[in-house]
């Protein structure tokens, strides 16, 4: 995290936002603080369906992150995530600090983004790649981070 000074109050911008399946928040474009306008939902809506064909609406392009507590009703893209919930029951930051992983389901997860990556290079641009794929390419990261 990065602290900045402005007229005398302490200011805290976050410059790196994990989830707890190791997804790079901070770099999504359907994270709630990279969103700008209705070009950008769109954007993202089209490119989803092209890369993972997944088919969620520009109007539901929007996530406010599953480290947002359930208290403060965030909207999350998918809903309820078995990761997230099995990660809080643990009570650790994300699965590369537990002691199963990797386990079947975050497994399943993660392959449902690997799977993609040959497919997809001849199919999008590096502006797309880096956008629409690298996020969510968590492997290494959850691997540098287990007990």
């Amino acid at each position: 995290m990065e602290k900045q000074q402005k007229n005398d109050t302490t200011m805290t911008r976050v410059t790196d936002i994990r989830a707890r399946c190791g997804f790079h928040c901070s770099r999504c474009l359907a994270y709630v603080g990279n969103i700008k306008n209705e070009a950008d939902r769109i954007r993202v809506s089209e490119t989803w369906q092209k890369i993972y064909g997944l088919e969620v609406p520009a109007e539901a392009i929007r996530c406010d992150g599953c480290l947002k507590p359930d208290s403060e009703n965030p909207f999350r893209i998918g809903g309820d995530c078995q990761i997230r919930t099995c990660v809080q029951e643990r009570k650790i930051a994300h699965c590369g600090q537990c002691n199963e992983f990797p386990c079947d389901r975050i497994e399943r997860h993660l392959t449902s983004v690997e799977t993609n990556v040959p497919g997809c290079r001849d199919k999008i641009s590096q502006e797309e790649f880096r956008s629409f794929i690298d996020p969510y390419l968590c492997r290494e990261f959850l691997m540098g981070n287990q007990k």
